[in-house]
């Protein structure tokens, strides 16, 4: 943890500001530490604040262990030349609206890094970027970024982030929310956390689409009532067996969507990617899908302004904290 950051975090319970307490530092990099407001406290370990998450029972401890498994499969520096070259960026630019644009002296927020594949879009772009994950992939995430200070991890709840409202420039969560409890809190604290102007964009799974699937949903709650006994297998060994014995078959015509209609699969053009997205597909605790008026108006009833429907699925919006800070009020309180 740079300590640059520091002005930027709050206690999630009662967003008060930090003393830091170091006790082993690289320069002004915190490895060691502790965060303390007037009534809580928090560790710093290995450099990552830790706010939530440290129980590997909550809701969101398959994904750290699929982070930590195949924590740069989705990276571009590992796709170039390859299939998927372009996918990660082009994924980020599209669902946030930000293309041909310089990012320095901005700092953007991701609710649910995962490994950081979205945190290097970013930092590609010469911005400064705040993961928060309540999983174990923040190890993941804290090892791709181990000597950048651009880059701050925090394990931290989406739904009660650690962030200073109106402190940080944008901010976007993708494929993360509908993991969550209560998607739509998770979208009105990440937008709170933007300053006035400043952008925000969400992305979640649309009502009716493979994630919605009967059958992804039947395998989903098997191996959650598995995990106590067999933990991880059952779902990886499903992923490797449809990934490598089915995915050959998905373009023969019948054959094809027969197979995935009673064994789900993610069929992308790079075995590894659909071996990881499948497995994501059939182990979260929470997977909700939504409409596309309902992604809109959690945008529209936090007094977003400029909103425009992303390029990636009908589930995806963008748009901009107004330039006065009282216009979302107003409007948070005529929705109430």
């Amino acid at each position: 943890m740079h300590i640059s950051f520091l002005p930027i975090l709050c206690d999630p319970k009662t967003q008060e500001g930090f003393e830091l307490e170091i006790t082993e530092s690289r320069g002004d990099v915190v490895v060691e530490g502790r965060l303390r407001s007037s009534s809580n406290s928090y560790p710093i370990v290995r450099g990552i604040p830790r706010f939530a998450g440290y129980d590997e029972k909550n809701y969101s401890a398959s994904f750290g262990y699929q982070w930590n498994k195949w924590s740069r499969v989705q990276f571009e520096s590992e796709n170039r030349g390859g299939p998927m070259e372009g996918h990660t960026r082009g994924m980020w630019e599209k669902i946030t609206g930000i293309r041909d644009r310089d990012l320095s002296g901005s700092v953007f927020l991701d609710c649910g890094c995962g490994p950081g594949r979205f945190l290097d879009v970013v930092t590609a772009k010469n911005g400064r970027a705040i993961g928060v994950d309540m999983s174990d992939a923040v190890e993941a995430a804290a090892r791709n970024f181990r000597d950048n200070p651009n880059v701050l991890i925090c394990q931290g709840d989406v739904l009660h982030l650690p962030i200073r409202p109106h402190s940080v420039d944008g901010a976007f969560s993708i494929g993360v929310f509908h993991h969550t409890p209560d998607p739509r809190h998770g979208f009105e604290q990440m937008s709170h956390a933007v300053r006035p102007g400043g952008e925000v964009a969400v992305c979640v799974y649309g009502k009716g689409g493979y994630y919605d699937f009967p059958s992804v949903t039947f395998y989903r709650k098997l191996f959650g009532l598995l995990k106590p006994l067999l933990r991880n297998y059952p779902p990886l060994i499903y992923s490797y067996f449809t990934t490598y014995c089915l995915r050959p078959f998905h373009g023969v015509p019948g054959l094809g969507k027969l197979m995935r209609l009673f064994f789900p699969y993610i069929p992308l053009a790079d075995k590894t990617w659909s071996l990881l997205d499948t497995f994501d597909s059939v182990t979260p605790t929470y997977q909700s899908a939504h409409e596309s008026y309902e992604v809109y108006s959690w945008l529209k009833d936090s007094g977003l302004v400029d909103i425009e429907p992303s390029d990636w699925g009908f589930a995806a919006y963008h748009g901009k904290q107004p330039p006065e800070l009282g216009l979302a009020a107003a409007t948070l309180e005529k929705a109430a």
